[in-house]
């Protein structure tokens, strides 16, 4: 062997040595981390994600049946998830990301929620919210005596199964451990001694100084104020408490609820579930700075509350800021601040009441909007810019496709892998069809053409704001439920929360741009951006200042309101007055093309739904017109249905009805497990989205599907069961029983499981231990080894035995093993060459 050929090998024992010092003190700094803080279903960082669980559509049906009376909720669909966001592979280009989902809980144990919080346990638990934002489902007894789905209410109705959660109802909180898993039901909301019927809740938001947990109940309009025992603590009511802070007049709460006996009830027609008043209706919460913010839907207005030191309600109340409104009806879902102080607000837009699970909500109207406070009056209330910046959403129609859920996260490297040390550098938002370009050039420039209808989450740098049309380029992109694309998707994707570990900074406050004494620049959006800015754009007022009737000033008038750095009067605040909505340049309402703007509101309203009232006024009817009049609305019960054709959704195919998304073009309707293909003509087997990596954690292992799957919760046959099998016994999984959903997580740091899935220390494996120097011979008998020593391998003149004792490598620095082979004992190994 030659020196040059001796000194390469060298050259490749050093980073294998550098590979095993390495791991040696990961497994050290594991298990001292493994110590302090166990882990759990949720690691700071990852995404707790919520969504519609799924309908289940027949497949195929004979001529005249109807397909809808035959649609259920699929219980075994996910209703919430937990995302890995720590590795995306690269840097965002608008790629398709297969990030594990390492815990799921399906709606058959918590129904369909929407709100998510996260408490400051570590591990984090996690808390869902009872929703009624992707529909309500119904079924009445059939005449074989099964459920049967209807859509208005009649003597024996009842919600679906897989609506709310065992035990549950509309009202119901439910708490995910989040160091097993287990779901509990944490709290019914009740409004003195009555549940919500079915009008269920908005979001959640968690206060971790008064240990507080505050959900929005969208029947009665009031804030439920809960402990961390379940217990209801107090409620607060903006109908009557917020609307006298600023000299509007109460806004009651109904007392009717839902009856789903009576056929009022629609379940396509979301006006008949029960909601809130618009002025008293309360979904976005969020705690900041010792204050609750809440959104109300009418005038998209975000308001504020103080909380006093044990967490109570207390009486400063304010109207923060009121946003523009959207192309349609929209409610402000999601209120989330950076740690500049920066409010993130997403709409959720209303829903629709569809039967068959596609279009849950209005599409393409959604917005994700940031305001940042660009002055503070002398009574220390924030003046927040009045342009909103706004974040482009999705590739399809105008980059607006959130569907209500917005969180901010850790930044990534060059790589893609996430830096902790770049807290709040990402904002993660929930949306639909969000690859699907309806541009051509922008569909062929983002390829994989099967991948692009997907419904889940769109993460890019907090900076990348929407600049005009430019769509998301610089964003990654995640599927929620790793299934097939469904092209009629809309809506069914829910709310985001992320827990970040890093400390709070104070929002930066711009300086003034010119100095005093100097006229001021020509007025342009982007200064009323920084600066508040008159009527019509003009004058602008320094910053710290805000526009009153008298010109700027340092703070408004007792008896006014300040919103969007203007001061407001009570009469101006009403629908129609001065500040009733305010619009800008970039956030005009775009209505459909059957459609019109109307009112002071600006809401979008069907052209045939439009009628004048006094005055001559516009209005919008929520049914059809009678006579140019808009007549109480009365629930049409279904007729009955042609006997040779097929439901809406459908085509016939060989004398039957097929699911148009199960029909290829040549006449086929593929069967269950199968899909068409990406160009339409023939079946193949379901195609799920791939993983980042194959690679599972310690105690894991990748099974057939493509998932990793505890070792212990493996049967013989590849099924991944959700608890550990019996180890007598691996053919099949352990019968559940109760409402404990605690699948088995990894190990920690510097653990493995044993043969029994018990997390076990990790021992490394032991260095070859030298023998005992040779003695002289005397010619006894010879001297049993121990049977516990390693004997050390015998290395051929010229090499030494390695790190570990079973490989030889060339001798270095001039030590050459003498010629007659003997055991060596390995050198230590920091200095080994």
């Amino acid at each position: 062997m030659t020196p040059r050929r001796c000194m390469s090998i060298a050259t490749a024992v050093r980073p294998m040595r550098r590979i095993i010092l390495a791991s040696s003190l990961a497994l050290v700094l594991g298990n001292t981390a493994s110590a302090q803080a166990p882990r759990g279903i949720y690691a700071p960082g990852q995404a707790v994600v919520t969504g519609f669980s799924g309908g289940l559509r027949p497949f195929e049906i004979e001529p005249g049946q109807d397909a809808d009376a035959r649609s259920f909720i699929n219980p075994d669909g996910p209703s919430l998830r937990v995302v890995d966001l720590s590795r995306m592979g690269g840097p965002p280009e608008a790629q398709l990301v297969g990030a594990p989902k390492p815990f799921t809980v399906s709606a058959k144990w918590i129904g369909q929620v929407f709100g998510v919080a996260l408490d400051d346990g570590s591990p984090a638990s996690i808390y869902v919210a009872a929703t009624s934002a992707y529909g309500l489902s119904i079924v009445a007894r059939g005449p074989d005596d099964k459920p049967l789905r209807v859509r208005v209410g009649t003597g024996s109705a009842a919600f679906m199964a897989a609506q709310w959660g065992p035990g549950g109802g509309p009202g119901s909180i439910w708490k995910i451990n989040g160091l097993t898993g287990e779901v509990k039901l944490f709290a019914n909301v009740a409004t003195a001694g009555k549940a919500n019927s079915g009008a269920a809740l908005g979001g959640l938001a968690y206060d971790a100084a008064t240990k507080s947990l505050f959900a929005a109940d969208r029947e009665t309009g009031l804030i439920h104020r809960f402990g961390m025992n379940g217990a209801d603590l107090g409620v607060y009511d903006h109908g009557a408490s917020g609307t006298a802070a600023v000299g509007l007049a109460p806004v009651p709460a109904a007392v009717s609820g839902v009856d789903l006996t009576s056929p009022q009830f629609d379940s396509a027609q979301p006006e008949t579930w029960g909601y809130a008043a618009r002025g008293r209706r309360v979904f976005a919460l969020a705690v900041q700075d010792h204050r609750l913010y809440y959104a109300v839907a009418e005038g998209l207005r975000v308001w504020s509350v103080g909380l006093n030191a044990d967490g109570s309600f207390g009486s400063d109340i304010r109207i923060e800021l009121a946003v523009p409104p959207a192309a349609g009806p929209t409610e402000i879902s999601r209120i989330t601040f950076d740690d500049a102080g920066r409010m993130y607000l997403a709409e959720r837009p209303a829903p629709t009441g569809t039967q068959d699970f596609e279009a849950l909500s209005v599409p393409s109207i959604g917005r994700v909007l940031r305001y940042t406070v660009i002055g503070m009056t002398e009574a220390k209330q924030p003046v927040w810019q009045a342009g909103s910046d706004e974040y482009a959403v999705g590739f399809p129609e105008t980059f607006r496709n959130d569907n209500g859920g917005v969180a901010i996260g850790y930044g990534y490297d060059e790589r893609g892998n996430i830096n902790p040390h770049s807290c709040g550098g990402f904002i993660w938002t929930t949306g639909e069809q969000l690859r699907h370009a309806t541009d051509s050039k922008l569909a062929a420039q983002l390829g994989q053409a099967d991948l692009l209808a997907i419904d889940g989450l769109q993460g890019n740098p907090v900076w990348r704001i929407r600049r005009d049309d430019e769509p998301p380029r610089l964003s990654y992109f995640i599927d929620y439920a790793d299934a097939p694309p469904d092209l009629a998707a809309r809506g069914h994707l829910g709310d985001i929360a992320i827990q970040r570990t890093c400390a709070g900074r104070p929002a930066q406050l711009p300086p003034a741009m010119l100095p005093v004494g100097l006229p001021l620049p020509p007025p342009s959006f982007r200064t009323c951006q920084t600066h508040v800015c008159g009527p019509g754009g003009k004058p602008v007022c320094p910053v710290n200042q805000v526009w009153s009737k008298d010109g700027c000033a340092s703070g408004c008038a007792q008896s006014e309101i300040l919103v969007n750095g203007k001061c407001c009067s009570a009469v101006d605040l009403r629908p129609g007055g001065a500040c009733g909505n305010p619009s800008t340049d970039i956030s005009k309402p775009k209505c459909g093309t059957t459609q019109t703007a109307i009112g002071p509101n600006h809401e979008c309203c069907d052209n045939d739904h439009i009628y004048s009232g006094s005055g001559g006024a516009q209005l919008c009817c929520a049914g059809a017109l009678v006579n140019g009049k808009c007549q109480q609305f009365i629930p049409k019960v279904p007729g009955g249905i042609c006997l040779d054709c097929c439901s809406p959704g459908y085509v016939k195919i060989a004398g039957k009805c097929c699911l148009n998304s199960q029909a290829t073009s040549k006449g086929v309707c593929c069967p269950i497990g199968q899909t068409p293909s990406a160009d339409g003509t023939q079946c193949k087997p379901t195609f799920k989205i791939p993983k980042v990596s194959l690679c599972c954690a310690a105690g894991y292992v990748p099974t057939a599907d493509r998932k990793c799957c505890a070792a212990a919760n493996l049967t013989t046959s590849g099924e991944c069961c959700p608890a550990p099998v019996n180890p007598k016994d691996r053919s099949k999984c352990v019968a559940q029983s109760g409402m404990k959903f605690s699948p088995q997580q990894p190990c920690a740091a510097g653990e493995m499981r044993d043969d029994k899935g018990t997390c076990v220390e990790r021992k490394p494996a032991p260095l070859p231990v030298p023998p005992a120097p040779r003695q002289p011979s005397t010619r006894t008998a010879p001297e049993k080894r121990a049977p516990s020593a390693t004997v050390p391998i015998a290395c051929p003149p010229g090499m030494v035995p390695g790190p570990l004792g079973k490989r030889c490598w060339p001798a270095q620095r001039g030590r050459i093993a003498p010629l007659a082979p003997r055991r060596v004992a390995p050198p230590p190994l920091g200095r080994e060459r």
